[in-house]
């Protein structure tokens, strides 16, 4: 069996162009073979439906990883497979939008 990656992301406000928590599984065969999540200190602004919809504050995440610190540890695992995620139109944006925004 192929394998893949699950992963999903909360956002801070609603541009959607920053995350403030991922979540990832990486499944091989079936089966869970590796798990991870973070949050991400988004640098922008929470908007109060967000705070409200993931429960993430901007106190939360003032000294948590920017997203170029956390690509260098999540990018391999990233790249290892095919990406899956419930909502992947979302989730796929945000992280486009985070890769393009760091470079």
């Amino acid at each position: 069996m192929e394998r893949f990656i699950a992963f999903d992301v909360e956002t801070p406000n609603a541009r959607n162009h920053r995350m403030s928590s991922i979540g990832i599984c990486v499944v091989e065969g079936g089966a869970i073979v590796k798990s991870y999540s973070s949050l991400v200190n988004p640098e922008t602004h929470f908007d109060p439906f967000n705070i409200y919809l993931t429960g993430i504050t901007p106190e939360m995440v003032r000294t948590a990883p920017r997203f170029p610190e956390l690509w260098s540890e999540i990018g391999p695992m990233m790249q290892s497979g095919i990406l899956i995620a419930h909502n992947a139109a979302f989730d796929m944006k945000v992280l486009s939008q985070c890769l393009m925004a760091y470079e």
